[in-house]
């Protein structure tokens, strides 16, 4: 009598099986033999020199800061604009200045002015930016 069909499925199954075992084998020791992993920690670093070049090797003179490096910068909200104003609405008490270098116009109100302002009157004044836009947040005649 003839062996059966099902015995024969079963082998030929297990053998691809144990074909793709030995080929992810292969493939893990390709992986592990080219693997870039496990470097020093020196071979890690990166420098950057005073100019913003990055090299692998350390500078050879350290860096020297100099005063200006150490100053903060002036915020442009520290210094005061000027302007004049350019509409005010004297029943609601309310107005623009527009700014005399980049005529953009800023929002105020007698109360955030803490005085009344008139037409074409000259001022000098910071301003905050809001989500209804630029508004006064200090005020000086001229």
């Amino acid at each position: 009598m003839a062996k059966s069909q099902l015995t024969f499925n079963k082998k030929e199954r297990a053998k691809k099986k144990q074909q793709k075992k030995k080929e992810k084998q292969e493939r893990r020791e390709v992986n592990k033999s080219n693997n870039n992993k496990g470097k020093s920690m020196e071979e890690m670093f990166a420098y950057v020199d005073e100019f913003g070049n990055i090299s692998d090797t350390p500078p050879t003179q350290v860096y020297k800061f100099k005063e200006e490096d150490l100053l903060r910068p002036v915020d442009q909200e520290d210094e005061f604009l000027f302007g004049k104003v350019s509409y005010y609405n004297e029943t609601g008490n309310y107005g623009f200045i527009r700014d005399n270098e980049t005529r953009e116009t800023v929002y105020f109100n007698d109360k955030l002015a803490g005085m009344v302002l008139s037409l074409n009157q000259k001022v000098k004044y910071k301003y905050t930016r809001t989500k209804q836009g630029n508004q006064i947040s200090e005020v000086e005649l001229m």
